[in-house]
């Protein structure tokens, strides 16, 4: 009985989801790069390709957090906020701590494109 729940990744603890998550990720990562050097020929020509490529990934990128935010602010967030509207005093402080994860998400996000923008006007030789 015990075995099943370990086989059940709906049993696990967050930690470990999120843990086993990063991991896959990091290691499918790995399988996509290495196959793209060994499909190019060699790790020059992995950098010159990606060189190229950045300009196009910025885009995507940005496409990728507009879809988040367009999720978030129509379909997510207006059930969170009727959700805190249940508490017991009706949700404001919960909604100032949403307020502020908000603003440390974006944060979070403008960070990363400017250490990408720095990494790809080259200032990270």
């Amino acid at each position: 009985m015990a075995f099943k729940r370990f086989i059940d990744p709906r049993r696990w603890p967050s930690p470990l989801v999120f843990l086993v998550a990063l991991v896959g990720v990091f290691f499918i990562s790995g399988v996509v790069v290495s196959l793209a050097i060994h499909l190019l020929g060699s790790r020059d020509a992995f950098a010159a390709a990606r060189q190229a490529a950045l300009p196009w990934l910025f885009v995507w990128r940005w496409a990728c957090y507009a879809g988040l935010i367009v999720g978030w602010v129509r379909l997510w967030k207006p059930r969170v906020v009727k959700r805190l509207n249940e508490d017991r005093d009706g949700g404001d402080e919960a909604r100032s701590r949403l307020k502020r994860l908000e603003a440390l998400a974006i944060g979070a996000m403008v960070s990363i494109e400017i250490f990408n923008l720095i990494d790809w006007l080259g200032g990270a030789s």
